[in-house]
């Protein structure tokens, strides 16, 4: 990807001309004339060129700012494919309406994948009851994760806006701050900082970190700097509980992410050692895939990201890529294993380096969840 990013726009050039040839000698042989391939190939050229302004004009509308070049090259192989798969087709006339309609539906769905729903902020409330917090009153958790910042835009903005609005009892934050192009970016940092000042709720905010070469130590010590209002669980429990004068009934457990599922596993089950009995257990930890592990040592709820809900899905198939061991098994959404359940945010920003900064049939996404107790009305 970084590579592709590198190489000058004499080469990106020279690509899609060679691209536009090729489609125009496959069209005027199918066709049996010249001028008909030339007029494919310039309309290729022209939905090439059209995806190639849109990136270019992303981070100068304030959209993303990630580099146009990578997604290009592979927006440009997919057009080719929409181009002359349609030419086995019979009559003639079947393959220019199919190869045309494929090419404006690519454009639409395009456009809406990077201008659109990134920023198509959704919101999913969960509602978890249990015996352990019987009698004690409701708690509504902020769920967030997966920020990816890059730059402040309207969707961080949204999201500020929806944290005032709903006032949560507390704000939990399951890792990746900022955009792996972004980490080492001075006015990211800055910028990551202001967002995180501004997440307030009565009992706090609790943290854990992501993917370690989005989050390193180093870094996130530098956004964290000065604030008293958030915490920072590095391997650590948090225990809440003075509601009516009871004792400590919540367990807040921060594992730090290594994606090293046997090396967590035995962290978390040390931590679970520092759990009073009967404590509901809330675990914060970056992906999936401790799940097995949470459920054999009794976690109540499983709280996560990092799969990003595919970021692209299709129809019928869902995510492409998940980026987690078990593959589409825990893609996003709620899933239940024993006494445990786990919701999987598709979070909030998009993937960095040279991956294109879009979203397809998979919105961002804040996650607010009611504990109550098992005999508290929904």
């Amino acid at each position: 990807m970084d590579r592709l990013d590198r190489l000058p726009w004499a080469v990106v050039g020279l690509w899609l001309a060679a691209l536009m040839a090729w489609v125009g000698l496959l069209w005027g042989e199918s066709s049996g004339s010249l001028a008909f391939g030339a007029a494919a190939a310039v309309l290729f050229g022209t939905f090439a060129v059209g995806d190639l302004v849109v990136l270019w004009m992303l981070p100068r509308w304030g959209y993303s700012f990630g580099p146009p070049r990578p997604p290009f090259f592979a927006f440009s192989l997919f057009r080719l494919f929409l181009a002359v798969t349609p030419l086995a087709l019979r009559p003639f006339s079947w393959a220019v309406g199919l190869s045309l309609v494929g090419q404006l539906a690519f454009t639409g769905n395009l456009l809406n994948a990077l201008i659109r729903e990134p920023f198509r902020l959704t919101l999913t409330e969960l509602v978890i009851p249990s015996p352990k917090l019987r009698g004690l009153p409701p708690l509504r958790i902020l769920h967030l994760t997966d920020l990816h910042l890059e730059r402040l835009t309207r969707r961080e903005q949204e999201v500020l806006r929806w944290v005032q609005d709903l006032d949560p009892d507390m704000i939990v934050f399951t890792g990746d701050l900022l955009n792996l192009s972004y980490v080492h970016d001075p006015l990211a940092q800055a910028q990551c900082s202001r967002f995180l000042e501004a997440l307030q709720a009565p009992l706090g905010v609790y943290l854990v970190t992501g993917t370690p070469l989005v989050d390193p130590p180093e870094v996130v010590r530098r956004l964290l700097y000065g604030f008293s209002h958030i915490t920072w669980l590095e391997d650590q429990v948090a225990h809440f509980g003075q509601w009516g004068q009871q004792a400590p009934r919540m367990c807040l457990i921060g594992v730090t992410c290594t994606h090293d599922p046997e090396r967590d596993g035995q962290r978390l089950q040390a931590l679970m050692r520092e759990v009073p009995p009967n404590a509901f257990t809330v675990l914060l930890y970056h992906s999936p895939d401790l799940f097995p592990e949470a459920s054999a040592l009794g976690i109540d709820l499983y709280l996560c990201g990092h799969t990003h809900g595919g970021q692209i899905r299709l129809p019928f198939i869902g995510a492409l890529v998940t980026a987690s061991i078990y593959g589409k098994r825990y893609e996003m959404g709620r899933y239940r294993r024993g006494g445990t359940t786990m919701y999987v945010s598709r979070g909030l920003g998009m993937e960095g380096l040279g991956m294109p900064r879009m979203r397809l049939m998979c919105p961002p996404e804040i996650v607010l969840i009611h504990l109550q107790g098992d005999d508290a009305s929904e």
